[in-house]
């Protein structure tokens, strides 16, 4: 019966989102203020259903509930209590009620919270968000409900949850990336909305800026606890793998990176109100193609989350209705007129719309590699693959461009700059040092290792000016101890770009230094690597709750034989479904990580040994400045949402929309 409820619960927010959007739209076009009364009841009601129906799943996995296939599919007696409730998210079906319910909450939370000015545009928004909603829950309805019931036949035990996601990852990375893009399907119904006002105009950029820079930030914890845990979990040693599932997500940050900049420049100046929009309405879209590779099949990944061709169907309906109204109501509503902009072209309002347009080529091109291979076997009925040479042929040098251009935009000023000649100065002295690095720390010339180091070096110096100069500046303010908002975003800007040069840091170095030895290796044996020494020292025997693990004891010592860490790689065997993976033994370090992981037995006829196993050692260096550095640009991220909300609800004056070419 608790089942039920939730499927009860889940036809009822679809049938409140409808009532929602309809009474909102027909308030704004009848004028009426008793209509648009009953926007806030209904979507805190809507809210309200959501979330209970999503509670009543998590109930059914707490109690075992097998009779529900969903459960049946990714539950198991023997899984830990806290997976069960991350088993929420953890296969599609629940992943889209996550994803639906989150939606309705950011939804009543910006319409309860909206100032008295300007409702309309706040009606718009939640009148489109409540339609999103009403597609996605007809889709759960109609192909994926999470409430399906296997009667009369209810399996005795359940499947479990895939060991793959039997990680910390689970509880972390789905959610971030999740909560990314329902940000930017709530900046999608906010573009939406502005282009049913007349245009994006300051005030209402300055609405969407914090809900954009949040959408960034979640989507930019995704993707770095996305690599992180398959770093940690399975046991490649790697950190990215250009695979199809990691691009779905990575081509929406890149494109909600350029219009985060582009809503900033909007709300700043009053321009590229049109663009900004525009790049709302491909985030949106391309989130929702990621969501199609991902679910659809089409795509063979560890990441995928689904191989049904009618679910990738459905979610491909959705993406051209949405997507295809979105974009025939934006050629509509455009306005292109030949005007003057009001700023020159060294000014950080042309390193932004630069800097924007790259962003969007370096999206493109990662597309254009995913889907390739799709679109080619389609027409030829052959299959070709593309790998990382083509990602990095084509990426990384449209990346040390945007690096380029992210240090010289905190040295300029908006309009116009006479500061070029000292920020060209500096970039030739990074340049220098960079390629002195190059050339000491490797035999041949690496144009990668000067790029990347390139790149490092010169937001770090450029920002470093920049804090210098700004704080000589504001002296007399922290004297007083006055800090104003701008000096705020500001400095929120820096660590933000500061994190973008740690993490290109780290993925440089671990890319170019990394060494690594793949070899077999029993009791007794060792391995130099690196200057350190990995000495294999027993095989045990691991019991666990879910799985049996066959572990290694591996010693490390220095090149002066001092100990530094014992690390203990398993070969687990899952109890459920006799499923094999391999957990790696790490010991993080701020400089280096030291990393073991154990293949299959290994067997010789000829080798009296027989209890020698197939070993991966490595050393990385810097490899968790990838993830520093993403920690980084989420907090810079977050404190510009907190000064820009504060400065939003004081914000009363109401700023006409400007006229831009798009370009």
């Amino acid at each position: 019966m608790i089942p039920e409820i939730g499927l009860i619960l889940l036809i009822i927010s679809s049938s409140l989102s409808l009532i929602l959007s309809i009474v909102t739209i027909a308030g704004i076009k009848l004028d009426s203020e008793y209509l648009l009364s009953y926007t806030k009841p209904l979507a805190t009601l809507m809210c309200f259903t959501l979330i209970t129906a999503i509670a009543v799943l998590a109930y059914c996995f707490l109690v075992n509930d097998f009779s529900v296939a969903y459960v049946a599919n990714n539950s198991n007696t023997q899984l830990a209590t806290l997976y069960k409730v991350a088993a929420v998210w953890g296969s599609h079906e629940g992943s889209m009620l996550f994803w639906v319910v989150s939606i309705a909450v950011w939804a009543a939370f910006i319409i309860n919270r909206a100032p008295k000015t300007e409702q309309h545009f706040h009606h718009k928004l939640v009148a489109v968000a409540a339609l999103l909603i009403f597609g996605f829950c007809l889709f759960l309805l109609f192909t994926s409900s999470p409430f399906a019931r296997l009667l009369p036949d209810i399996p005795i035990e359940g499947r479990d949850l895939n060991p793959i996601l039997q990680d910390i990852g689970l509880i972390i990375h789905p959610p971030l990336l999740f909560l990314g893009y329902v940000g930017l399907t709530i900046c999608f119904a906010g573009a939406i909305a502005a282009l049913l006002c007349g245009g994006l105009s300051q005030q209402y950029a300055r609405y969407l800026q914090p809900w954009a820079i949040l959408a960034w930030v979640f989507l930019t914890g995704g993707n770095a606890f996305g690599s992180w845990w398959a770093y940690n979990e399975l046991g490649w040693g790697g950190w990215w793998f250009w695979d199809p599932v990691e691009n779905a997500s990575f081509i929406p940050w890149l494109v909600a990176t350029a219009m985060v900049h582009s809503i900033l420049l909007t709300a700043k100046r009053g321009i590229l109100g049109y663009c900004s929009i525009f790049l709302a309405i491909l985030a949106f879209s391309l989130s929702l193609l990621g969501s199609f590779l991902v679910r659809s099949g089409v795509v063979q990944s560890v990441h995928a989350f689904a191989s049904d061709p009618t679910r990738g169907l459905s979610i491909l309906i959705l993406l051209i209705v949405f997507s295809g109204s979105a974009l025939a109501l934006f050629a509509q509503r455009v306005k292109v007129k030949s005007t003057p902009l009001g700023f020159s072209l060294l000014s950080k309002e042309s390193l932004i719309l630069f800097g924007n347009m790259l962003l969007v080529v370096a999206a493109i091109s990662v597309l254009l590699g995913t889907c390739y291979p799709l679109i080619f076997e389609v027409i030829t009925g052959q299959t070709i693959s593309v790998g990382a040479p083509y990602f990095n042929s084509i990426f990384v040098p449209i990346a040390a461009l945007i690096f380029l251009l992210m240090g010289f935009a905190p040295l300029l000023k908006w309009q116009s700059s006479n500061k070029l000649k000292l920020a060209l100065i500096l970039a030739a002295i990074c340049l220098a040092m960079a390629l002195i690095a190059t050339l000491i720390m490797q035999d041949s010339f690496n144009i990668w290792l000067l790029l990347g180091l390139f790149s490092a070096l010169w937001i770090i110096s450029a920002t470093g000016l920049a804090i210098v100069q700004r704080v000589a500046f504001r002296k007399y303010e922290v004297n007083r101890g006055n800090c104003s908002s701008s000096s705020i975003r500001f400095y929120a800007m820096c660590i933000a770009h500061l994190g973008v040069a740690v993490s290109v840091l780290g993925a440089t170095l671990v890319s170019n230094f990394e060494t690594e030895e793949l070899l077999r290796m029993g009791p007794g044996q060792g391995k130099t690597l690196s200057g350190y020494s990995f000495i294999y020292e027993e095989t045990q025997a691991v019991e666990h709750r879910s799985y049996n693990a066959i572990q290694a004891q591996v010693r490390v010592v220095d090149s002066q034989d001092n100990f530094i860490t014992y690390l203990y790689p398993q070969r687990q065997t899952f109890k459920t479904n006799g499923m094999q993976m391999s957990a790696a033994g790490i010991h993080s370090g701020l400089f280096g990580d030291l990393y073991v992981s154990m293949g299959q037995k290994l067997t010789d006829s000829n080798n009296l040994n027989d209890n020698e196993y197939l070993i991966r050692i490595s050393y990385k260096p810097l490899v968790n400045w990838i993830w520093l550095g993403a920690l980084l640009m989420m907090c810079g991220g977050l404190s510009t949402v907190f000064i820009t909300t504060r400065n939003s609800v004081n914000s009363k004056v109401q700023q006409p929309l400007r006229t831009e070419v798009l370009s």
